[in-house]
């Protein structure tokens, strides 16, 4: 290995070291702030990520990497699991029930997954809320800027395109697409 590959080598290492420090702080930060919080595993917080738990909801995440812009929020109550692999960046996840995220998923940057809406018997301005709990099993692929709403289960395997809203369930290996997501195949 020449001089100049041995130097760039030894850079990178103290870059990803320096990385890894920042979001060990981060990961701290947030048990501080949230002490009912379970962050466990390797965790990664890229900067810029937001966390948080209402009092008396729960919070797991466990060895998850979460890119620059993610957010995790739970409402008072709610529970807010996340064995995901990979969030990408300016990914929202929102729990005013329940949501469950599998391990091994890999989630694409802009995704949103949330498992309320407003209740539309009542004026907006209410601010009142119809939750179903969403489950997204283990090995999923969720691919950019798609929305997986309240009530959906998403099966282990299953692949949901970029741009997909999924309203319905995903069978165990489906590929879905569209708005809203149909089958389009198999993986």
């Amino acid at each position: 290995m020449s001089v100049r590959h041995a130097v760039a080598k030894g850079a990178r290492g103290a870059c990803h070291g320096g990385l890894l420090l920042a979001s060990r702080w981060r990961v701290l930060s947030i048990r501080l702030r949230h002490p009912d919080a379970r962050l466990l595993g390797r965790i990664l917080l890229e900067r810029g990520c937001r966390v948080t738990a209402a009092p008396g909801s729960v919070l797991v995440v466990e060895g998850c990497s979460l890119a620059r812009g993610a957010t995790l929020a739970t409402a008072p109550g709610a529970e807010l699991v996340v064995r995901a692999d990979y969030v990408g960046p300016g990914v929202m996840i929102v729990a005013r029930e329940r949501v469950v995220i599998g391990a091994g998923t890999k989630i694409a940057e802009h995704v949103t997954i949330r498992d309320a809406d407003h209740d539309h018997t009542v004026p907006l301005r209410a601010r009142v809320f119809v939750s179903a709990p969403v489950h997204i099993g283990a090995d999923v692929w969720i691919g950019c800027k798609a929305t997986v709403l309240a009530g959906v289960t998403i099966g282990d395997g299953a692949t949901v395109a970029a741009g997909a809203v999924v309203t319905r369930d995903v069978a165990p290996g489906e590929t879905v697409a569209g708005v809203p997501a149909r089958p389009i195949g198999r993986r």
